[in-house]
């Protein structure tokens, strides 16, 4: 039943974005052939034509921007208002519909990122810089295939992370009688704080706790390795207590308007 509310996140998140990605590849193109010299070394924004990349950043931020916002409304409007009562009515567990709801958003998320990269690379296309680009890519991949894991895990644990701090900030916030949107930007503005407090005056006492030296562990492969994994379990852990939080609330304590 999960891949069936999956599946609906997915069209109604989709939906919305596809027509806002293709439109930001579509402007990228057109700012390509508009801009380049015909050695591609500097760009003409004289008069008129500067409007094109205008829009091009606009399109561009408006992704981002629209992203952040699906993710925050999807979870708002599909299971503490209205929607909610209907959803809840599903022969679905509450846990499945939270899992379904942080998955479509970080499927979203990643694929915006994706988006805007790609169309950055439209937009200054060069064949032979990026030959020279993936190449030297390739070839890091190759060297620290470890690292290269370790970062795309941290990426993905830190992303599950904040969508769930956004979601467990929501459910707490509307156990509030009144002003339940302001009090989930309070909570939410809190645990931040806390967790900024946490990891600035952790990282020196971590750092010699676990490796026992003074100096950047960035210096050492093996110990840069090593503090991207404890990160990415560090996220997952936070995202896991986030999501379990949001679970029992959504479970025991649901207040829907």
């Amino acid at each position: 039943m999960v891949f069936k509310v999956l599946k609906y996140d997915f069209k109604s998140m989709l939906r919305v974005f596809i027509p806002l990605w293709l439109a930001l590849l579509a402007v990228s193109a057109i700012n390509h052939f508009s801009f380049p010299t015909p050695d591609g070394s500097t760009y003409n924004v004289d008069g008129m034509k500067i409007i094109p990349l205008l829009v091009f950043f606009g399109v561009l931020i408006a992704v981002w921007v629209l992203t952040a916002v699906l993710v925050i409304q999807r979870f708002y409007l599909g299971l503490l208002k209205d929607e909610g009562y209907l959803m809840f009515t599903l022969p679905v567990k509450p846990w499945q519909l939270l899992t379904s709801k942080v998955v479509s958003a970080l499927v979203v998320c990643v694929l915006s990122l994706g988006v805007g990269v790609l169309s950055m690379m439209i937009l200054g296309y060069q064949m032979e810089d990026y030959q020279r680009m993936f190449s030297g890519l390739g070839t890091t991949i190759q060297t620290y295939p470890e690292s290269f894991i370790a970062l795309l895990v941290l990426g993905l644990a830190y992303a599950f992370a904040a969508i769930t701090q956004i979601y467990v900030s929501q459910a707490l916030g509307h156990l509030a009688n009144r002003h339940r949107i302001a009090w989930a930007v309070g909570v939410y503005i809190a645990i931040q704080t806390v967790l900024s407090w946490v990891f600035t005056n952790s990282w020196d006492p971590l750092r010699v706790m676990l490796w026992g030296t003074s100096y950047p562990v960035f210096l050492d492969v093996g110990r840069f390795n090593q503090f991207l994994w404890i990160m990415a379990g560090i996220y997952l852990v936070l995202g896991g207590i986030f999501f379990l939080v949001t679970e029992r609330i959504l479970s025991k304590k649901l207040n829907l308007e």
